[in-house]
């Protein structure tokens, strides 16, 4: 009998799309209620290899807790361990142990997984089966009338010669890019998007990465294979993800201004990995199984669950850009929601009421899902126009990580998503964060340009290994998800931020250990840079005066006479200070003393945690800022123009 034939007539849900996004939705809808009756409709017959294999936390997550697969992932695929970035020369031409290198020392304590897809996706229709799901696989959908309301849907399915007409009380799209549901509305759109490409394919028998180089380089890292290996170029990525069943994932994103051909052929791509020295060690002897690439990655939408009981997830909905992972997070966000208000709707007899919350709540719902696509795009901009310089990029990802954790993975842990109460009421710090990123996001391109001007922008990309990141959050790892630590993660939160700050002044005016010393922690407050959002070279004279200052202040606490400390440029580099005595009272003696205490201080450093605490200022600032900062152009090289033509104040008009 045809597959279409065998259909009820009527469901509870339809989901057209039996890929990742869909098959978990309805995993997570079975969970919830074992009444209720779900249909899920695939139009192919069999699952391949996709993009969307490597994970992070939150979605790690989300697989374990509230689809309950915790065994399943660590027994059919592979752990993930982090992200890892190379950093080459220009020409390509460093190999593999040359480079610098950004990434994990081992295992990080909250699971992600590579993810083999065609194995998930298959194994995911065999589990829902059996909890009594009706999964039809080589069924197309091919028309639907959604009905206003609470009036239930139609969907028009066939295969072959057989097609028959469904109706649902709710409709889920989870159909991929092609958005079966733009036939009854479109939603997408790719303005304030990243404008980039991808191409990639899977390949068999790559070199083992961690048998490669000497054996000090493989000490300093556990299990390299397991990453999600990120090798940087200038505007774009090469990524390496190791599968279960002996695959690898190789793929490019790009940006497309920087290509005046993108490589999205099968030879062009070949081609352009063979160029890469690193990469084409890696690759030798490897085998091309598939290959597949798209002209334009990333599109959004402001809407992805109505009122009249129907809602889209996965790329059906939206998509932003694969650099950190992201796309499961937003899957796992998009389901969270669908399945709440599916099993909320369906369980409430008193269908005025029922449709009351939905017209209440699911505005909240898509607000909440725009701005974490506006979050994460946020961090995802700041990276890309110095992804290729180990001296900016390296500390800037162990900054996004940490603030990762400490929002986005903390908050869907604590369920802080789904509380719309608390949602609506910490919008403010949304606000103030995204402020804080488009300031360093215009000082970040500033820096850049500076540094590539004077020749310094990849002067620390062969130097070996660089810190995995863990300083920065191994204060908090453990407790993520936690309740009742809101101010506790507002000032860790905005410490890291002024570190990240100061990081990216130390590159830019060549004032090494800037940002760890600790009187310049002391000196250089929140306020300051708040104040300064474009600090330059023109201010380092203000720079090096509240320095000294600090020192001397410090100084003058151990003598009843006042001590001046003088810091210039070469005591960055000499580690020597001056001590002035305006008084003339102190003794040799006693200036020698104080000459050595100034010598100590100047170079005691210290983490971002001992920083003073910058709370109330920070607030303060986050209220002031209008709710348009969440709508703003994300990527300022939009707003600037590539040829840097409009002025400093205009760049951070929204902040």
């Amino acid at each position: 009998m045809n597959a279409v034939e065998q259909l009820e007539k009527e469901y509870d849900v339809v989901i057209i799309g039996g890929g990742w996004a869909g098959l978990s939705l309805a995993r997570q809808l079975r969970r919830g209620s074992k009444e209720i009756s779900i249909l899920v409709v695939e139009a192919s017959k069999e699952f391949r290899g996709k993009v969307g294999e490597a994970t992070v936390e939150m979605t790690g997550h989300y697989f374990m807790k509230q689809l309950g697969l915790v065994n399943y992932l660590y027994r059919n695929h592979l752990p993930k361990n982090g992200l890892r970035f190379f950093y080459d020369k220009p020409d390509h031409s460093l190999s593999l142990t040359e480079m610098s290198e950004h990434g994990t020392t081992s295992i990080p304590p909250h699971p992600a997984f590579q993810l083999d897809r065609a194995r998930l996706e298959e194994d995911l229709v065999g589990m829902n089966r059996a909890d009594g799901i009706e999964v039809v696989m080589g069924v197309k959908a091919k028309a639907l009338n959604i009905e206003p309301a609470d009036k239930r849907h139609s969907v028009l399915v066939s295969a072959g010669d057989y097609s028959s007409e469904i109706s649902t009380h709710w409709l889920v799209d989870c159909s991929g890019r092609n958005r079966f549901t733009k036939k009854h509305k479109k939603l997408t759109r790719q303005e304030n998007v990243p404008k980039h490409f991808s191409a990639w394919g899977r390949f068999m028998n790559i070199q083992d990465i961690d048998s490669m180089g000497d054996e000090a380089w493989r000490k300093r890292a556990f299990g390299r294979f397991l990453s999600t290996n990120h090798f940087a170029g200038d505007g774009y990525w090469v990524w390496f993800i190791p599968l279960s069943g002996g695959y690898t994932s190789v793929g490019i994103v790009g940006e497309k201004a920087k290509f005046e051909k993108p490589p999205t052929k099968r030879d062009s791509f070949l081609n352009f990995l063979a160029e890469y020295r690193a990469i084409a060690e890696l690759l030798e002897g490897a085998e091309l199984v598939d290959f597949e690439a798209w002209g334009q990655l990333a599109y959004r939408a402001d809407e992805f669950i109505f009122p009249d009981r129907w809602a889209t997830s996965g790329f059906a909905s939206m998509f932003l850009d694969p650099l950190f992972s992201g796309g499961g997070d937003m899957i796992a966000l998009f389901n969270d929601h669908i399945s709440k208000y599916i099993l909320m709707d369906l369980c409430e007899s008193d269908r005025d009421k029922a449709q009351e919350v939905l017209d209440h709540q699911l505005p909240v719902a898509n607000q909440t899902v725009k701005e974490f696509y506006q979050g994460l795009y946020a961090h995802v901009a700041n990276v890309y126009p110095v992804i290729d310089s180990a001296e900016l990029c390296s500390p800037l990802l162990a900054y996004n990580t940490a603030a990762y954790f400490l929002e986005i993975a903390w908050d869907y842990m604590s369920g802080n998503y789904l509380d719309q109460e608390y949602w609506q009421r910490k919008s403010y710090l949304r606000r103030g964060y995204m402020a804080l990123e488009l300031i360093l996001q215009k000082q970040l391109i500033d820096t850049a340009e500076v540094l590539k001007s004077e020749g310094r922008y990849y002067r620390r990309n062969d130097e070996g290994f660089f810190e995995s990141g863990a300083d920065h959050y191994k204060y908090f790892v453990y407790l993520m998800g936690t309740s009742g630590k809101d101010g506790w993660r507002i000032d860790l939160r905005v410490k890291l931020w002024v570190e990240m700050f100061l990081k990216v002044i130390e590159a830019r005016l060549d004032l090494p250990m800037l940002a760890s010393r600790m009187v310049v922690q002391q000196s250089i407050l929140l306020p300051d840079l708040l104040e300064r959002p474009n600090l330059n070279i023109g201010d380092k004279d203000w720079l090096l005066n509240k320095i000294s200052d600090k020192l001397s202040e410090m100084l003058s606490e151990e003598t009843e006479f006042p001590v001046q400390a003088k810091i210039n440029e070469d005591a960055f580099h000499t580690d020597m200070v001056k001590v002035v005595d305006p008084s003339g009272d102190l003794t040799e003696v006693e200036l020698e003393k104080l000459f050595k205490k100034a010598k100590a201080l100047w170079g005691q450093t210290q983490e971002y945690i001992a920083m003073p605490g910058m709370v109330p200022v920070f607030l303060a600032f986050a209220r002031s800022q209008p709710d348009s900062i969440m709508d703003s152009v994300i990527d300022q090289r939009k707003m600037l123009g590539m040829d840097r033509e409009v002025s400093e104040i205009n760049v951070v008009e929204a902040v």
